[in-house]
């Protein structure tokens, strides 16, 4: 317990030197059990917590410490861990970030590395000083570690404190770079989306499986008469196997990609060069267009076996990729 205390103490430095949140804002959690977590007190300076600062509360937001009060997101917090396998929280409220937000409703990034971390991060509008309308920010955080709270702040989640704090912090560097971009052109709109300009697939016929061999042949199909989806392969000499893993049933399906396409699938993946595993819901998420999969791979709700280095030489290819892929209906 107590060296999730002094996590908690740490990260709260973090971000108040990282200007994150001002005053006595913003406010950090962790799970403990499935009974209890750590929260910090109604009131506190995260740059300045100390030990009796934080505290444990059960999941109804009954403190367990006399006199502790909590912080008044309290219900939040304990929602979050009820709902989605979090294991830290943070809140915060971000000089740029609620700015930007304030007057748009979208972002979209200039970077590479912005949108691989954060994908397509949900504004929700906000119309009280506490998340009082808990649900729809909980259905937004299945798909995405990080939700933008218009007016109010940001919330993100993660395995770690560490992990929550960095998207939060990559979110705000990236609202700066696009309040940057407009004071030089001069314009007040969202950022430009980074990567390559691509059309969009055309539609499959159908509703399918998820992971059922007819889905997976049907994208096999896509890619291989996709003519820009093998333009991009061939000038980036893709030549390599991909696997794919449902981990509730561990289907899998490893492609072999080269020559431009698809040359053949399995459903072994012993010899893959990467592999990629998740759940049901985030790849019914991905293939509904819910969740960016590089994101999903960044953010931890999906995992990738192999080196993100060298699969990152391909990622021209591989957005065109699930592109089509999201093209063929899910149930």
């Amino acid at each position: 317990m107590q060296k999730k205390i002094d996590e908690i103490i740490r990260i709260g430095k973090w971000i108040w030197e990282k200007d994150l949140s001002g005053g006595a804002s913003g406010n950090l959690s962790m799970r403990v059990d499935e009974k209890t977590i750590l929260i910090t007190g109604r009131g506190t300076c995260l740059g300045a917590l100390k030990a009796e600062d934080v505290c444990a509360i059960r999941m109804s937001g009954e403190a367990m410490v006399k006199g502790f009060v909590p912080s008044s997101e309290k219900l939040f917090h304990t929602s979050v861990y009820q709902y989605l396998d979090a294991k830290a929280v943070v809140h915060v409220h971000p000089t740029f970030c609620n700015g930007y937000f304030a007057a748009h409703d979208k972002i979209a990034f200039d970077t590479f590395e912005t949108r691989l971390v954060l994908g397509d991060v949900p504004v929700i509008d906000q119309k009280t000083p506490t998340i009082t309308d808990i649900m729809p920010v909980i259905e937004a955080l299945k798909n995405s570690n990080i939700v933008v709270l218009k007016h109010h702040g940001v919330v993100a989640v993660g395995e770690t404190l560490e992990d929550a704090f960095f998207l939060a912090q990559t979110l705000e560097e990236a609202v700066k770079i696009a309040c940057i971009k407009d004071l030089y052109t001069g314009k007040d709109r969202p950022a430009a989306p980074a990567g390559p300009e691509a059309t969009a697939a055309a539609p499959s016929a159908g509703t399918f499986e998820l992971f059922s061999t007819e889905q997976i042949s049907q994208i096999v199909r896509l890619v291989n008469e996709d003519a820009q989806f093998r333009q991009m392969a061939l000038q980036t000499n893709l030549e390599t196997k991909l696997a794919v893993v449902l981990d509730e049933t561990q289907t899998a399906y490893c492609f072999h990609f080269s020559g431009g396409g698809i040359k053949d699938f399995t459903d072994k993946v012993v010899d893959a060069e990467f592999v990629i595993s998740g759940k049901a819901d985030y790849w019914r998420a991905i293939f509904k267009r819910q969740l960016d999969p590089f994101a999903a791979t960044t953010q931890k709700k999906l995992k990738l076996k192999g080196d993100f280095a060298k699969i990152s030489r391909w990622y021209v290819s591989f957005n065109r990729l699930f592109d089509l892929w999201t093209s063929v209906p899910v149930k």
